[in-house]
């Protein structure tokens, strides 16, 4: 039996703490937290995407407030030329028949970047950055290479590539980004009111990272042992996802054992068990168009088959209140009626924190709905 590692619990604390605060602060944006927290934590790249106004640009500026070191940001277009990225070209260099950027305050000298509209980034562009996002490295034009300190790459757009004009052409830099995720706008009606009425939304964390300290996790993280069982599920998903048609390359395969270690460091534990499998779901597939939906049910199917069902209740536990006329006093009782069968399923579930956490929101439900029927008579 692989035996747990002992972690330094002041930076896994700063990680678990930050998560909280960005969380509760930002309304539906917990997937996008982890899934940016844990790109950070295993040094890898996350993208978001998304329409504009759904929350993408706060998580970033919230996330390079906490860290400390250099930060570079930019938003790309059709026009943006290589200085503005690299940084101008150096006369003195060119005195001396060499080729060579100041790259000071530019991305090569960057401990976190963010990259908005990354996939209007010309191929004048591309190489450079390619290079940079996966093996960290900035390659002058007399042909010396300089390691880069980026810890972390954010790119954000409005449209997967494919849907973009040149797609073809950007499915390298596509690549580039371990982690994906699509960022919807919030759809809860708890959400929205929590959005409509609780403004202004405000970011407040209460501490900040250094380098130092990210190299810290990244090194523990990488070091965090599987369970067998776990070590099994994970065999398991990439062999049901062949079977599927979907079959990741190898770096992505050899990245996501990264990625899981980091998300069970992000969770505050010190060993990869079950759970911690389901960032796989923004990980293992390249096409965005149909592979996530099944990727995510194979997942979830082998690492989480409860949360899967917790999940599937709680969205017909939406339906049902978005449905319901709480004025009128039948609609009324037969919502609370299925929402009563729906708390019987997930106490059925027995004591998993996300069916607990469920119920707890679903008698909440119920009595806000017995409210509404007795201001109504």
């Amino acid at each position: 039996m692989c035996q747990s590692l002992e972690l330094d619990q002041s930076v896994q604390q700063k990680f678990h703490r930050t998560r909280e605060e960005l969380s509760n602060a930002l309304v539906e944006r917990d997937q996008e937290v982890d899934l940016l927290l844990t790109s950070l934590i295993c040094r890898e790249n996350p993208l978001l995407i998304g329409p504009p106004g759904t929350g993408k640009s706060m998580l970033v500026d919230a996330l390079l407030s906490w860290m400390q070191g250099k930060k570079f940001s930019i938003l790309f277009s059709k026009f943006s030329m290589p200085e503005e990225i690299f940084g101008p070209v150096s006369l003195n260099g060119l005195k001396n028949d060499k080729f060579i950027r100041i790259i000071e305050g530019k991305l090569p000298c960057a401990d976190i970047a963010f990259g908005d509209e990354i996939f209007n980034a010309t191929s004048g562009i591309l190489n450079t950055l390619l290079k940079i996002l996966n093996e960290r490295v900035y390659e002058q034009g007399d042909g010396s290479k300089t390691k880069v300190p980026l810890k972390l790459f954010v790119g954000a757009a409005n449209q997967w590539p494919h849907e973009q004009e040149g797609g073809k052409e950007l499915s390298a830099l596509f690549d580039r980004f371990l982690m994906r995720k699509r960022v919807f706008p919030i759809v809860s009606k708890a959400g929205k009111e929590r959005l409509w009425w609780n403004q202004p939304c405000e970011v407040k964390l209460t501490s900040t990272i250094s380098p130092e300290e990210i190299d810290t996790a990244q090194s523990e993280s990488a070091a965090i042992t599987w369970t067998a069982e776990a070590r099994e599920a994970f065999q398991s998903i990439i062999t049901q996802l062949a079977k599927e048609g979907i079959s990741p390359g190898d770096r992505r395969q050899a990245k996501s054992v990264k990625a899981v270690q980091a998300y069970c460091y992000l969770e505050g534990k010190n060993q990869v068990e079950l759970e911690h499998l389901q960032v796989l779901t923004s990980i293992l597939w390249e096409d965005p168009t149909e592979q996530p939906e099944k990727v995510t049910q194979i997942v979830l199917k082998v690492a989480n088959p409860t949360g899967m069902k917790v999940n599937s209740l709680l969205i017909e536990v939406e339906q049902i209140c978005e449905n319901a006329d709480l004025k009128q006093l039948a609609q009324a009782a037969v919502a609370a009626s299925k929402l009563s069968e729906i708390e019987k399923q997930l106490h059925a579930l027995g004591n998993h924190p996300k069916a607990a956490m469920a119920r707890k929101h679903v008698r909440e439900k119920i009595k806000k709905i017995k409210l509404a029927s007795i201001e109504a008579l």
